[in-house]
């Protein structure tokens, strides 16, 4: 049996959300689909309560801060704009949306769900109001990207890849937004 180190059990729980759901993420399926028994869970989270608050904070780091990180590498506000698209059309949709369905009925994952989605929205205010838009502009093309990459994954099937690329796009035409340019 290999030990596992913490962020092993918090990106098998990003697995087991993406393929079975949040009702499966439990200790044992954790346990057995690393191969290792409950006292290596234990020996990194105090409990499940812990684990789920690392897990979250897991959630938010790789999901926000990472790709706000990522995005401030390009050199314009449209460059960084682009990158953040970018970065939504990776991924699984079901895990977003199995989170936001979890954060209905926890408290806890409420708290972090909120913050993430302040975030992100302060973050594409913030870009948008670089690129030449009153305030209350760069809120509203803010909330409105938001809102379709958020809408896009609850429906079903999910608007995703080239389909959501191309939402995007039509938005960034409306709005008179350029294109990311080559060299960005």
């Amino acid at each position: 049996m290999v030990a596992k180190a913490k962020k092993d059990w918090l990106f098998e729980a990003i697995g087991i959300i993406a393929e079975l759901g949040v009702n499966s993420l439990t200790i044992e399926a954790l346990t057995s689909r690393l191969g290792v028994t409950k006292g290596s869970f234990y020996h990194h989270f105090k409990n499940y309560q812990e684990f789920k608050e690392a897990f979250m904070t897991f959630f938010e780091e790789e999901g926000t801060l990472q790709i706000i990180k990522l995005a401030e590498t390009a050199p314009t506000p449209a460059g960084k704009i682009a990158l953040v698209l970018e970065a939504t059309l990776q991924g699984p949709p079901q895990v977003e949306v199995a989170i936001r369905a979890w954060a209905l009925q926890d408290e806890l994952v409420q708290t972090y769900q909120e913050r993430i989605d302040q975030q992100r929205i302060a973050y594409f205010q913030e870009l948008f109001y670089a690129s030449n838009r009153t305030q209350a502009q760069a809120l509203t093309m803010a909330r409105l990207f938001y809102a379709i990459y958020v809408g896009s994954e609850h429906i079903r099937p999910p608007i995703t890849g080239e389909a959501l690329r191309e939402l995007y796009n039509e938005i960034r035409r409306l709005y008179s937004m350029p294109e990311r340019k080559k060299t960005e």
